[in-house]
């Protein structure tokens, strides 16, 4: 087996990867691969796209310098799914598999590739939802008489009409939601006038 790379991370600079490393070391060494590259981003949140160390981890993956990435879970990889995904998507490009110890995931298995299939299916679906229950807010906003794109031009005579109601004492909201015009809109009307 040609070179493995292991990476550890943790959030916060008060924690250590010490203990992950060990545990990582600790299982290559079972496997009797003892060409190993440590990789560790210290301090710095799963949530960010962008760390130095898996970046780097990446990269040299991508040229063929790795079999193997051993990592503790998946929340290393990252804190959402898309990005564990886009992960094992590059590994995958590059014939590299993908080893979580602690949840049992190897991709070069069967078992490892349905499990990792099975997450890709759960986030396209999770995906679905979120643009279903977009499009249901949507319809039920326009339902409500929410305008959506960029606000339309305010016509000379719909500009008279706010005048005149504003000068028989109307509030701006008043007028904006009877108009139907963004408040923004009949305010610009007034501002006009007073230049």
């Amino acid at each position: 087996m040609s070179a493995v790379a292991i990476y550890a991370r943790v959030s916060t600079k008060e924690q250590s990867t010490e203990t992950q490393v060990a545990q990582l070391t600790a299982y290559c060494q079972s496997r009797g691969w003892t060409d190993v590259a440590v990789f560790r981003d210290d301090g710095i949140s799963g949530v960010r796209d962008n760390r130095p160390e898996l970046d780097r981890l990446r990269q040299r993956m991508m040229t063929g310098e790795f079999s193997a990435v051993v990592v503790s879970r998946m929340d290393r990889l990252g804190r959402s799914l898309g990005m564990i995904l886009r992960f094992w998507d590059d590994a995958d490009a590059a014939g590299v598999r993908v080893i979580v110890i602690d949840q049992g995931i190897d991709t070069s298995t069967p078992a490892g590739r349905l499990q990792r299939n099975m997450l890709a299916a759960l986030a396209e679906f999770e995906r679905e939802l979120i643009l279903e229950r977009t499009r249901v807010g949507i319809a039920r906003a326009r339902a409500l008489g929410k305008k959506f794109g960029a606000p339309r031009r305010i016509s000379e005579s719909t500009a008279r009409e706010v005048r005149e109601r504003r000068a028989r004492g109307e509030s701006l909201r008043m007028i904006s939601q009877r108009m139907n015009i963004r408040l923004g809109g009949v305010r610009s009307v007034l501002r006009r006038d007073m230049r």
